[in-house]
């Protein structure tokens, strides 16, 4: 249940945090214009001198390049280009080289002839960053003149185009201006936002904003044919009558677009008011409710006791001889990293306890540094707890051929073996502990009930209140305020009984007296054969060899391994040896950590799950450097 209460949990902050990205997401993509600028002059001869402004974002590219149809219906040729880039350190003009090239160099560019279309590349050499850059080129026969009229008509930007633009913007200037401005007439053709204007008698301006790609963008500017008086290219027909017919019919087809999105826009803002009126009343319904819930939760509190040792004890020397290490491990550690994460220094302590209660025995392997064997003992196991019992007929199970002992590395292959045997006992340790403890009243399956049901009350509140802030505002407070009381609520009932609190204060108290004894001013202290006890709660603990220094201080004897081994201690002649490169202890830890880690993290074989193989993979390799560097819009 605590899993599921963590990943409910994690689940809401994975899904504000994808709600905060989605919000940010028009800013992605490999290239995106902010702002892209045209400033088009027109000349009496009929040319247009261009000059094209890219403000562009940059990810992973190194060549930007654009690219013209050739029409000669539409125009001669290109000339005369030219490619810098400006800088706030002073403009840096590209040089011109005269070749193709798939990757241009850097500060350098071409405008030639590239598979039948004109071709201006130009080096970027950018990983992610924005950048400016200016393309000026001039336009031959741009503009046709008619008996009745002249006329520029141009696609600046066509359905080719693989990148979205920020903001657009151009203007269009006259040779001279015209004397009447009705004769001036400009139609602009693409996104339905955009708009085209004529700022004076001489100049066009059009605009178009969130341009998305894939989408075409083209100007016509239709002039007296006095506007061009030197222009050669001439056609022989009026055109005036069919520019307008055409302009006028494509004009009315925008227009009917145009209702049809404001039809739908005034049903989606309908739908939108309903959805809203509806929301909100449900909204202020659950609010009310919510509200009435928060004044119960209130009194919930008040009159739910805060669950608190009968006494509480600084320093603590008795011990509950019947107390497993198991038993203990699951008091001292509740509500804090669980039995589960302290499952080796369980193990040990068992097996300490085992060793004082004459079932196993320990010695040091001659010649072997840092190797233990463990011998069993042929005894009744009557007396030895549920717990107990499952680590000793697990140790039962190591030898080979009959024997009555094995070292712990023939423990750990065993586990390595036999995982998901091994694990499976390793698990029963807890659920064995909590039913002592509950037999015991320490601990209460009632509260914990209470607690994940509040939790869960809680979790649904979070729900409501990352739903109220997406639909409905009025129950994001209430909703808060409601989730805070389940939860503080829910912390009343995490914990043991009464009973449980007092003897997990005397283990703390235990520990303190264990880790501050060699310190205290008190004359008579606990007789040497006390402490294989003591040591079996400080492995438990996780503080068994701080005690044994501070054994070493308090008693003379401990450093006379002849007078431990004589005396009959069974571990502590082991815990002092110094033939163990850190401590006995430790040794046996690190044994049992290693015989648990190979059971968790055992793999499978037949495909069912498990841990990582050591076998297998695959082959793959990453994309080339500058992958994307040939994606600005053909035009």
């Amino acid at each position: 249940m605590k899993k599921i209460l963590k990943r409910t949990i994690l689940f809401i902050c994975i899904f504000i945090g994808i709600l905060i990205i989605s919000n940010n997401s028009n800013a992605s993509g490999g290239l995106r214009l902010r702002n892209l600028n045209y400033d088009v002059t027109l000349n009496q001869d009929g040319s247009a001198d261009v000059i094209e402004t890219w403000r562009i974002r940059i990810e992973d590219t190194n060549t930007l390049f654009k690219t013209f149809e050739v029409d000669s219906s539409k125009y001669k040729e290109i000339t005369n280009v030219k490619v810098k880039e400006i800088k706030s350190s002073g403009d840096v003009d590209f040089t011109k080289i005269n070749q193709y090239k798939y990757h241009v160099d850097k500060n350098c560019y071409y405008a030639l002839m590239y598979k039948g279309n004109f071709e201006i590349a130009w080096g970027a050499h950018a990983e992610s960053t924005t950048r400016t850059y200016k393309i000026s080129y001039k336009i031959v026969d741009a503009v046709k003149n008619y008996n009745d009229c002249s006329e520029f008509y141009w696609q600046f930007i066509s359905k080719a185009s693989e990148i979205p633009a920020d903001d657009i913007e151009g203007t269009i200037k006259l040779p001279v201006s015209v004397e009447n401005l009705e004769d001036l007439r400009v139609w602009a053709h693409g996104p339905l936002n955009g708009n085209i204007k004529k700022l004076s008698n001489n100049t066009v301006r059009f605009t178009v904003e969130d341009f998305k790609e894939n989408t075409m963008l083209e100007a016509r500017v239709v002039t007296p044919v006095n506007i061009f008086n030197n222009n050669l290219n001439t056609v022989n027909q009026n055109k005036l009558n069919s520019i307008l017919t055409e302009e006028q019919t494509w004009a009315d087809e925008a227009n009917r677009k145009r209702e049809q999105i404001a039809k739908q826009m005034e049903a989606r803002r309908r739908v939108i008011i309903t959805f809203f009126i509806v929301t909100n009343t449900l909204g202020l319904i659950l609010t009310v409710i919510i509200v009435r819930k928060i004044i119960k939760y209130h009194k919930e509190l008040k009159n739910t006791p805060i669950i608190k040792p009968n006494q509480e004890f600084e320093y603590y020397r008795d011990i509950d001889k019947s107390q497993t290490p198991a038993e203990a491990g699951f008091l001292y550690y509740f509500k804090a990293t669980g039995i589960q994460y302290n499952m080796t220094k369980i193990v040990s302590a068992t097996m300490l306890d085992l060793c004082m209660k004459k079932h196993i025995s320990f010695e040091q392997i001659p010649g072997k540094k840092d190797q233990i064997r463990v011998n069993l003992i042929s005894k009744n196991t009557e007396e030895l707890k549920e717990d107990e019992k499952l680590i000793y007929e697990l140790l039962k199970e190591v030898p080979k051929n009959d024997s009555n002992s094995f070292t712990m590395k023939e423990f750990e292959k065993y586990a390595s073996n036999h995982a998901s045997e091994v694990l499976g006992k390793f698990n029963r340790i807890e659920k064995i502990a909590k039913k002592s403890q509950e037999q015991e009243g320490n601990y209460s399956k009632e509260l914990v009930t209470k607690h994940y049901g509040w939790s869960l009350k809680g979790a649904l509140y979070i729900f409501l209140t990352i739903a109220g802030i997406a639909f409905m505002w009025l129950l994001v407070i209430p909703s808060l305020v409601a989730s805070i009381y389940c939860f503080k609520i829910s912390g009343r009932y995490n914990t043991l009984t009464e009973k449980g609190m007092s003897e997990k204060e005397k283990l703390k108290g235990l520990k303190k007296y264990m880790e501050d004894f060699s310190m205290m001013k008190e004359k008579s202290v606990p007789e040497l054969i006390l402490w294989e006890k003591y040591l079996v709660y400080a492995t438990v603990f996780g503080i068994a060899d701080k005690v044994l220094k501070q054994l070493k201080v308090v008693y003379p004897e401990m450093l006379d391994e002849s007078y431990l081994s004589s005396n009959g201690y069974t571990y502590l002649y082991l815990m002092n040896s110094s033939r163990f490169s850190t401590s006995f202890i430790n040794t046996l830890n690190n044994s049992v950590r290693n015989s648990y880690y190979s059971s968790t993290n055992y793999s499978s074989g037949s495909g069912g799950g498990g841990g990582f193989s050591a076998g297998g993979g695959f082959g793959g390799g990453g994309r080339p450097e500058w992958a994307e560097d040939r994606l600005v819009p053909q035009e």
